[in-house]
């Protein structure tokens, strides 16, 4: 359970890719705190409507679709106060072998659908002083081999993201951007190399450091949320080649290349 449970108490959310994987494990969180949750996405079998729960089966890419569940919540809630741009695909493989249609959808889950989203739910927002959280990855802030679409719409998001978060200030709306290493959300499943779509959190061949549970990835977030931090670099990893990076560029590529080649085997 987060520290700062009395701050959701009441709150309306919304979390995009709320039914599975790390969305699951904060609308979980979230609910115990006693917020009222709406949870998007494509299939919600698995979550029960109540009072303060409302599943909605949405495809995140299609504006009119986004616009019907938008006012569903307000209808339901009636208003909203987070916004959490979870949702997201990721894609394993180098760019010559990848077609214009499977980039084209990365970045229409990754980035263009947060983008509407957030744009649907800026006026509720701006009267509520609420916030946004966009969940990125370390792809977002540094280059990752064979995920040149997946790092595309995270670099796009954060840019994005971080820029509004500048915009927004004066209205009273905080931007957390939310940079996790691997987060073991879908163990089940593991990623595949040139073969279509993954689920963010499947199960990769090796995985640098350790693998950060569900559970413990939301519940660091809420509490950044709560702090209205403008960023959170999740787990060790991440800290690493945010540092690496930024000061060892050369050293960071030759690290990261070297073990991401070992999925291409």
């Amino acid at each position: 359970m987060i520290k700062y449970r009395s701050y959701f108490n009441g709150k309306v959310i919304i979390i995009t890719g709320g039914a599975g994987g790390l969305g699951q494990a904060l609308t979980e969180q979230l609910l115990q705190c006693g917020a009222k949750v709406a949870a998007l996405d494509l299939n919600v079998d698995n979550l029960t409507t109540s009072k303060c729960l409302l599943p909605i089966a949405v495809d995140l890419t299609s504006e009119d679709a986004l616009a019907q569940a938008l006012q569903q919540v307000v209808q339901y809630f009636n208003g909203i106060d987070v916004l959490f741009n979870n949702a997201g695909i990721t894609h394993m493989s180098c760019f010559k072998d990848l077609s214009a249609d499977l980039f084209q959808t990365i970045m229409a889950v990754n980035f263009t659908a947060s983008v509407n989203i957030t744009r649907l739910c800026l006026p509720y927002l701006i009267k509520s002083k609420g916030q946004i959280v966009a969940i990125s990855s370390v792809a977002g802030f540094a280059p990752l081999y064979g995920r040149s679409a997946y790092s595309a719409s995270k670099h796009a998001m954060e840019g994005f993201f971080r820029s509004l978060g500048s915009e927004l200030a004066d209205d009273g709306i905080s931007v957390l951007v939310v940079s996790p290493s691997f987060v073991k959300s879908r163990p089940e499943l593991t990623a595949q190399v040139n073969d279509g779509l993954s689920s963010p959190g499947a199960m990769k061949k090796s995985t640098s450091g350790k693998q950060l549970s569900p559970i413990d990835a939301a519940i660091a977030i809420l509490s950044a949320t709560v702090n209205r931090q403008p960023s959170l670099y999740l787990g060790r990893v991440a800290n690493i080649a945010r540092w690496l990076f930024a000061f060892l560029p050369n050293v960071y590529i030759k690290i990261m290349t070297k073990q991401a080649k070992d999925e291409f085997k």
